[in-house]
């Protein structure tokens, strides 16, 4: 009987993992969807089948909720929805304080609802839905839908308004149309730049680019969706509402309170263009200066209260002990109302992807939101506690950073200094060595150096020759050692409805003795049996833990975390220490991986790109005011937005990352918008014969209104993504805070600087009228004496 040769009974599996939540013992199960499926619909799916399941498990069982990701997807929604609901009502306000007109107001505001619903259609229709960043996307957006209709709508409304006035007034629905065609051109090319200007989004690869493309292509559908409103429904409601009325012969006040307030303004910058242009100058300087200060990250911190930690123990350590280091952690936090829930999951679970082993434990920490009122400490207080247990290596961060830093870099932080090399002693040395180095430099926390170390073994060497004496191959001998010492399942068993497994394996007492595994009958193929002495060299030893690689070269990494600095100048402090400490034998090479790495690559793609789409923006000004003078000036209107956007970046806290460098490309879009309007307008006027002084003058009034509202209303809008925090704001808050800079000072500087420029540069720049026709005489003597001012 097989039972006289060994003990068969039912038993437990060899236990690699183990689970517990708030220090009782729980099964833990990991719920993962498939790919192109939205998580809360998996969410939903999975919850009703648990309420199914939750029917037939006994009554002292109960089941909870430890993490749901879906929470967080839903916050973020919910928080980018209001901030776009808020934008709307914003932008309403904005519009009703200039306009004074429910017709007006309903011209233009009518461009809101229509843009974003073509929008949303076009983006279901691309796959995208509706997501945090195509909301993201629309908010972003938002201000900037009603700019085509404002310029259409306002140009319409002063040219019906100089019609009524006038001796011989024309057909109402002529001057509708005239007025409409004057802007068509600087209306279709802001549109067909502002799309240019996003195209370097859409170059960025990795995890950057799956986040900013949505949004991207977001903001684009809707920009376009407007544009298509501004050229068909907006004229025909002008005609419908604006050309059947008497129009007041007066503006609004807040028209006229804004032109008294530039009247002065604009006749200080004719009469000293030479300081409004210095002063420009200067603030270019002075944020180009500030910019080469600010700190760099990858992306802002997610605002997640679900937490990973996780944390390693010194290799050869038992399951049993990572469960009491975790238990521990359990108990220290268990009365903090802080942290909500603490689960903790030790080794590998049966079927996880994951190769992790015993000495392997997840924390996983639910903030309440009492902790989360000051997330920052509520973490501190993970590693205080952490810090407590000898021998314990955490690594902290949310579930979204955590996954995100593994896709980065293979590892769970965001640094990762990795070493390669062809020796692992000689790898663990100069380990040891980047890891002292980075121990002292100010904001590294969760310093981890990977355990790659010697341990004992029983070494098991196969003599080939032997074997092939024998008939047996390396392949049929490693067989027999794994079932003999690992264990192999060689059938199943039906028990009461179940399969068992049926594994064979050595008793505990023979698997660790070396005569036992020497003398191992091995079957040869003449049906003889043999000793596994005879074709293997067998004996206690030494060997590495683990061994890694990566693009075949081995490797060893020593990650870490950042807290109370930005990424790249602790990146660029641990190059320097590592530089004048480690001295790399020749074979041996280092490179920084992570978050920073990541940085660099999106920052270069959109500085090529952008300058590649700076030059396009230039060719296709060009074409459109068919004036290469002109051209330069509507073009130096970008480093004025610049200079807004770096200072309120400084202001806001000093860091710049991705999604700011996102923000800018959406500055330069809207405030080439507002240089076109300008520069178009006082080329039309030089056409007609006017002498320079009155084009500056009248042609800077005349759009002043149109300016206004299209900057406040792109500039405001953004105010809901600015103020406050919380999920789904923390990548659009960078963006919104450049753009709400960039666009105050770029309105206010364009305002001022291109009339400077055009009466301090005018006898330099402006040979020729933009339209057909001779340049008058008062604009060419003007020009000969120098001075533009004193006409």
């Amino acid at each position: 009987l097989l039972s006289d040769l060994a003990d068969v009974r039912i038993g437990a599996a060899l236990k690699r993992g183990d689970g517990s939540l708030d220090g009782k013992k729980a099964i833990v199960v990991l719920v993962n969807k498939q790919p192109l499926v939205d998580t809360p619909t998996v969410t939903k799916a999975v919850e009703a089948a648990m309420e199914e399941i939750k029917g037939g498990l006994p009554e002292n069982v109960k089941v909870t909720v430890t993490f749901r990701q879906s929470d967080f997807i839903d916050a973020s929604i919910k928080n980018v929805r209001n901030a776009l609901r808020d934008g709307i009502i914003i932008v309403s306000i904005i519009l009703f304080l200039f306009l004074m007109n429910w017709r007006s107001a309903i011209i233009t505001l009518s461009a809101i609802p229509l843009s974003l619903l073509i929008g949303m259609m076009l983006l279901n229709l691309f796959g995208l839905g509706i997501n945090t960043m195509t909301l993201g996307g629309l908010a972003v957006a938002i201000g900037s839908v009603v700019d085509d209709s404002i310029v259409d709508m306002e140009n319409c409304y002063r040219g019906l308004r100089k019609n009524q006035q006038a001796g011989n007034p024309l057909n109402p629905l002529q001057v509708v149309y005239n007025t409409s065609v004057e802007v068509r051109v600087s209306v279709l090319f802001s549109t067909v730049i502002i799309a240019v200007v996003f195209a370097p989004i859409f170059t960025l690869t990795g995890v950057e680019g799956r986040i900013f493309a949505p949004m991207g292509v977001a903001y684009l559908v809707s920009i376009f969706a407007s544009t298509f409103v501004a050229l068909t429904l907006s004229p025909a409601l002008c005609a419908f509402l604006l050309a059947t009325v008497q129009l007041p012969e007066e503006e609004t006040w807040v028209a006229r309170f804004s032109k008294k307030l530039y009247q002065p303004l604009i006749r200080f910058s004719l009469h000293a263009p030479s300081l409004v242009l210095l002063t420009a100058v200067a603030g270019f300087v002075a944020s180009l200066i500030i910019f080469t200060s600010l700190g760099r990250v990858f992306l802002p911190e997610f605002q997640e209260r679900s937490l990973v930690n996780a944390f390693t123990l010194y290799p050869g350590v038992s399951l049993e002990m990572t469960n009491r280091a975790g238990s521990a952690m359990q108990l220290a936090l268990k009365d903090d109302p802080r942290f909500e829930s603490v689960q903790l999951r030790s080794g590998r679970a049966p079927g996880d992807a994951d190769a992790g082993s015993v000495t392997l434990g997840h924390l996983d920490v639910e903030i309440s939101e009492e902790g989360m009122k000051d997330r920052k400490a509520t973490i501190e207080k993970l590693r205080e506690e952490f810090a407590k247990l000898p021998g314990v290596a955490p690594s902290i961060g949310g579930f979204i950073s955590h996954r995100m830093d593994e896709v980065l870099s293979g590892v769970r932080s965001a640094i990762a200094v990795k070493i390669f090399g062809p020796e692992l002693s000689e790898l663990r040395t100069i380990g040891a060595q980047v890891r002292d180095g980075m121990q002292d430099i100010p904001g590294v926390v969760d310093l981890i150096l990977e355990p790659q170390i010697p341990i004992k073994q029983v070494q098991i060497k196969f003599d080939r020759a032997a074997a092939a004496r024998y008939g047996l191959s390396v392949g049929q001998l490693a067989d027999i050692v794994e079932t003999a010492l690992n264990g192999r399942v060689v059938s199943q068993v039906l028990e009461e409805q179940q399969l068992f497994d049926l594994v064979v394996w050595l008793k505990a007492e023979y698997r660790n003795n070396l005569n036992t595994i020497s003398n191992l009958l091995v079957d040869t193929p003449t049906g003889t049996k043999i000793p596994l002495a005879q074709v293997a060299n067998i004996s206690y030893g030494t060997g590495p833990n683990t061994i890694n690689r990566e693009n075949v070269s081995r490797l060893i990494v020593v990650s870490a975390n950042v807290t109370d600095r930005d990424l790249g100048s602790v990146v660029e402090e641990i190059k320097a220490k590592v530089k004048e400490r480690v001295k790399l034998p020749s074979g041996y090479f280092i490179q920084y991986g992570g978050q920073f790495e990541s940085e660099q690559r999106a920052s270069q793609n959109l500085l090529v790109f952008g300058t590649l789409a700076l030059i396009v923006i230039a060719v296709l000004m060009y074409f459109a005011v068919k004036s290469i003078s002109a051209t330069v000036m509507i073009m130096l209107n970008l480093p004025l937005a610049l200079t807004g956007g770096i200072f309120s970046v400084a202001l806001g806290g000093g860091i710049i990352s991705v999604a700011s460098m996102v923000g800018f490309i959406t500055l330069f879009g809207v405030a080439t918008r507002n240089g076109l309007l300008l520069v178009d307008n006082y080329n039309n006027k030089l056409a007609q014969g006017m002498p320079l002084k009155q084009v500056i003058i009248e042609g800077s009034t005349e759009r002043l209104v149109a300016i206004l509202m299209t900057a406040l209303t792109s500039a405001l809008g953004m105010v809901p993504l600015v103020i406050g925090t919380g999920a789904g704001k923390e990548i659009l808050q960078p963006l919104a805070i450049v753009v709400l800079g960039g666009l105050f000072t770029s309105t206010g500087l364009t305002l001022l600087v291109l009339p400077a420029l055009y009466a301090q540069f005018g006898r330099f720049f402006i040979s020729k009228p933009i339209n057909p026709g001779i340049l008058p005489e008062e604009l060419n003597s003007s020009l000969k004496r120098g001075s533009v001012v004193g006409q």
